[in-house]
Order: structure tokens, then sequence, then C-alpha cells
């Protein structure tokens, strides 16, 4: 049984935000090497609140609540792993007397250490050593304060494979420095957290497990990139480009689920529903990013720029399609990839018609540059609906159907060609 089975969601998502601040601020008591006994530290204040609570009711600051239960649990916690463990070197010595361990560890609760802390632990968690998978995994497990069960659905694996993902990790941040990374150090350093960030939204938007969307994944993403973007002295154009596609991406969560919780494709989107503030900041931080420092534009900024072309347009038909294959272009020469080729591909059949578009989806097909993705097939057979051609569409269809990863993707594949063929 999950937290989201026992206790209500607005609780629930207390717990995963307050997660993040407290396993950062008991990481740096501790030391990475005691990043599992950080976790169990939370946990138990999370329990020891939903006993109490449910006594006696939330109380009027939960967050205070919850800080000061961390506090005892983990002045226990040392008290019975100190003769096994070694802490934090800043920490041990303090830790170790029992005259200083209660005043160091309040001090180190301290509102004014958290807000570094999380930036600390946002980027321990994206070792550049670490694989791509890796870094996912315990970005989930130890800042967005997902269950195994619930990270296993959502990167669409097992529990035994998470359980193991996780050891191997802890055992590569051992020795790791909690710290921030140095000057020199830190476009590096940011790159990986952007690419993490990046993957992590991207398992919400287009979610492979039961729900079509992973709401709590995109916005856990969204406040680590908007904790970043908030610290001037880290933040880089990128880090700015990348929360703004974020925001347009999520601006359109309300209209991209019916009522019937299908999936809705953007040409039969209530754009009505968008959230215009998202929008509002999406474009914000667009102009910022084109205010900072002077870099050619990444894939962040042109990919941003593309979602901003949607969220601009009244209707789908009014949609700058000149624009969007512009900046595909574009994105295609810095940052080429058989996906970025495919969206492009479909822009160009928006511009120029599906005949336009079909030699160069069948190209990327022929040359196997997407062997495993259902993407392709489900392409063309749109392609090939709208320009008339019946077999060709039901035979990509029917690949499309046989290799799509859930029953949404199956069903919203299925009705985008039932309309391109009418």
């Amino acid at each position: 049984m999950t937290m989201a089975d026992t206790i209500p969601a607005d609780i629930e998502s207390l717990f995963r935000r307050e997660s993040r601040r407290l396993i950062s601020v008991l990481t740096r008591i501790l030391g990475p090497a005691n990043l599992e006994l950080a976790e169990d530290v939370v946990q138990e204040s999370f329990v020891a609140a939903m006993r109490d609570w449910h006594r006696r009711g939330v109380p009027e600051n939960p967050s205070a609540w919850l800080l000061t239960a961390a506090r005892n649990c983990a002045i226990d916690a040392i008290r019975r792993e100190r003769t096994r463990r070694t802490f934090a070197p800043d920490f041990a010595m303090y830790l170790d007397s029992e005259w200083t361990l209660a005043q160091t560890v309040d001090e180190a609760f301290g509102e004014n250490w958290i807000k570094d802390d999380q930036l600390r632990m946002i980027f321990m968690c994206c070792q550049p050593t670490l694989p791509i998978e890796s870094r996912v995994t315990v970005i989930l497990k130890t800042l967005c304060g997902l269950s195994v069960p619930a990270i296993a659905r959502a990167l669409l694996t097992t529990e035994s494979t998470i359980h193991k993902r996780l050891y191997r990790t802890r055992q590569a941040l051992r020795d790791v420095r909690f710290e921030l990374p140095s000057e020199a150090d830190r476009p590096a350093a940011l790159d990986t957290v952007h690419t993490a960030l990046y993957l992590l939204f991207n398992e919400g938007y287009l979610s492979t497990g039961d729900k079509p969307i992973l709401r709590e994944l995109c916005r856990d993403a969204m406040l680590l990139a908007q904790l970043l973007v908030d610290e001037s002295s880290f933040a880089n154009s990128q880090t700015v480009a990348l929360l703004a596609l974020m925001c347009f991406a999520a601006a359109r969560f309300d209209s991209r689920i019916d009522e019937d919780g299908r999936l809705v494709p953007l040409d039969r989107q209530d754009r009505s529903r968008w959230d215009r503030s998202l929008i509002s900041q999406g474009y914000a931080c667009l102009v910022r990013s084109s205010e900072m420092e002077a870099v050619a534009a990444t894939r962040f900024h042109l990919e941003a720029a593309i979602a901003a072309r949607h969220c601009e347009a009244a209707t789908f038909e009014q949609t700058d399609w000149l624009s969007i294959c512009s900046l595909y272009d574009r994105l295609l020469e810095i940052d080429p990839s058989p996906m970025v080729e495919l969206n492009r591909a479909a822009a160009i059949s928006f511009r120029d018609g599906p005949q336009a578009a079909i030699p160069i989806v069948e190209a990327i097909r022929l040359a196997g540059r997407l062997p495993h993705s259902h993407a392709v097939a489900a392409v063309l057979a749109n392609l090939y609906a709208r320009a008339g051609s019946e077999e060709p569409a039901r035979r990509y269809l029917s690949e499309a159907l046989a290799g799509a990863r859930t029953p949404h993707e199956r069903e919203l594949i299925a009705r985008q060609i039932e309309r391109a063929g009418h």
C-alpha cells in the first residue's frame, strides 16, 4: 500500500514537498554515505505525523511540525547509529558528543540552510558519472519523495530493478562531497541537471503508466527547475529556457485529457482551457533567457520557442507553421536526432501538405533511425490517411497500434487516423 492509498492527496503533496527539504538537510548532516538513513528518518517523521494528525488533526503549521519531528528523529537515529557509522566530516565530532548533538542538529535545520541544501542535493543526484536512468531514479526517490512502486510504474520497469538501481546509485554516491559545484565546474554540472529534469518532466508528460499524464512528476520537475532559476548565481540561459518549455507544456494539461480520461490531440484541444498564467510565465522566462549571457540558441531555447508558437495561435488552423518549420530546421542543425526529424516532418506536412512530408518520414523508416518506436509508423499512417492513400494508412496504423506502449496511446493513434481519413 502506498502513501497515496492511506492519506488525502493534499497531505501526500505536503509530504512530497517537505521530503525534498528534509532529505537535503539530513544528507548534509549525515553525509551522502548515509543517504538511505536520511530517507528512513524522513519516513519515520511522516509516519509519526500520520499517527498524530489522525488523532489531533492537522496542525496549523504542518511544515514546522514535520521539521521538528525530523529533527527529533534525526537525533534518535544518530544516537543509535553513531558507533556503527561515519557521519559527514564537518559534523562528525559534534554528533558524537551528547553535549553538542542537539544544538548541532538544531542549527543544521535552520531555514537559512535549507535552500542551499536543496541545491546541493540536486547536483549530488545529477553526478555526471551516473547513468542517466540512475540520475532520474534517485531524483524521483530522494527529491520527489516517490515510493519504489510509484517509480517502477513511472519508468515502466519492475520494483526489483528500481531497488537494484537505487542500491548501486547510493554506493556510487558514498564518496561524493555534499557541496555546490565550483564556478569552473558549474556549466557541465548544470548541463547534467538540465538533462535529468527534462527527462523527469517527459516521464510525466508522456506517461507510460496507467494514467496518460503524471502531473506530479511534471510539477516536481518544474519546482526543481524553479529552485535553480530563483538562485541567480546558478541559473543560466538554458535553465530559464527549460523552465519556459515546461510552463508552455504544462499550460495545456487540462485540455490534453477529456472528461472520459482520454488523450486529446493538439488540433482538438479546447484552447480556452489552456492556463494563461503559465503561458505568461513561459513567455517571461523565454524573454529573460534571451537577455542573459550571450550564448547561441540551445535545444531548450528552440523547443520553448516552438511551444510558444503553438500557445500563441488562437486556433490550430492559425498556427504559424512557417515559423515552426524554421525553428525545427535550426534545432536539427544543433541537436540532430531522428525524433527531431520526425517532428519537423510533421510540421512540414501542415505547412506544405502531407505529400511533402511522406518521403522524409519514409527515409527515417528505411534507415531504421527509430527501430524501437511506434512513432514513425503512427506519423506515416496519419500522413497517408490525410493524403487519401487508404492501403498504406491501414498498414502503418496496424504497425503503430502494435507498438504503442499504453492503451491511451493506441486509442489516440486510432482516433487521429480515423479523423485524418475523412
